[in-house]
């Protein structure tokens, strides 16, 4: 409820002149995803919505080219509870494009009953993490070539809420599940991952490829569909008086995948909470051993579910 006292320290004015740029939006049919696209293609983004559901996405491509005027927004499928999906997805992207410039890994569920993906992994750690990991993964020698580039990964302050070990080789157990804390160990990964990748480029000498993460607020959304009605009773109620809009809600993320300062502060490997304020990680989000154990349980459990993945190019 705090982030609807926060001061706005980014705006859609301040989004600069994305001619030329290309970038992909995982979960942008809805929600804050969707407002980045839309925001992103006023500026003259090229933006491929990366979604699951054909026909609600192409309602929604066919409603920002109509408001933007800009003709350059396009559907591809992307399934992220199918690992297979993933890798068809980054595909037809290699084939289309020959540049990235912008991925944001926005898509999520939360709090939802267990469940498990096409490849057998918890639906929460599934989508949250493991194939947004899988995805960079692919396209990541695209936005090498393409820099000065930018991945943006959405965490969440959620992140904060568990006190116990992230307990990875349990996190698809059912009997161990608690979606709470499943959601809340989905988020801490987002920035692990953030953290290790941001090392690795750095390592490798790349260093105008900007890694960061966010929270973007406690926004006023069906995210929280597994909760509460969002249309009625006291959580509405609240949701209504204290929750930031979806509007709000895409401002980090959009400063840190477009505002010039990212590149100008050298901003990399960062947790940003709104609205576009660095912050600092807790619990094992900060542990200076997870990263690196988080990549090679990820590598090695995608490996297993598709035999033909290489490995990571970094």
């Amino acid at each position: 409820m705090r982030d609807f006292w926060s001061k706005r320290n980014y705006s859609f004015e301040s989004i600069p002149d994305l001619t030329g740029k290309v970038a992909i939006i995982t979960g942008s049919n809805t929600g804050i995803g969707k407002i980045c696209a839309l925001e992103m293609a006023k500026k003259g983004c090229t933006v491929i919505l990366a979604c699951r559901n054909e026909e609600k996405t192409i309602k929604v491509v066919e409603e920002i080219k109509t408001a933007t005027k800009n003709e350059k927004i396009e559907f591809i499928k992307l399934d992220l509870m199918s690992l297979a999906s993933v890798k068809q997805f980054a595909q037809e992207v290699k084939s289309r494009y020959q540049e990235l410039h912008i991925l944001i890994n926005n898509a999520g569920v939360m709090m939802c009953p267990f469940g498990l993906s096409k490849d057998g992994i918890e639906t929460q750690f599934a989508t949250n993490h493991v194939a947004h990991h899988y995805l960079t993964m692919l396209l990541l020698p695209v936005l090498e070539k393409s820099t000065p580039s930018r991945i943006v990964t959405v965490s969440s302050l959620a992140h904060a809420l568990t006190f116990s070990k992230l307990n990875l080789d349990s996190i698809s157990d059912p009997k161990a599940y608690d979606r709470r804390t499943q959601y809340s160990k989905s988020k801490i990964c987002n920035i692990l991952f953030t953290r290790e990748l941001a090392k690795r480029l750095e390592i490798k000498g790349i260093t105008n490829l900007y890694v960061n993460c966010n929270h973007p607020g406690t926004i006023s959304s069906d995210l929280y569909r597994h909760l509460y009605d969002p249309k009625v009773g006291i959580m509405a109620w609240l949701s209504r008086l204290f929750f930031i809009s979806e509007e709000d809600g895409a401002l980090t993320q959009l400063y840190l995948a477009t505002s010039p300062e990212v590149e100008e502060k050298g901003i990399r490997g960062q947790y940003y909470v709104p609205f576009g304020v660095p912050s600092t990680p807790r619990g094992e989000a900060a542990h200076q051993e997870r990263p690196i154990e988080l990549w090679k349980f990820t590598e090695d459990l995608i490996k297993e579910k598709m035999p033909d993945y290489e490995g990571a190019p970094i």
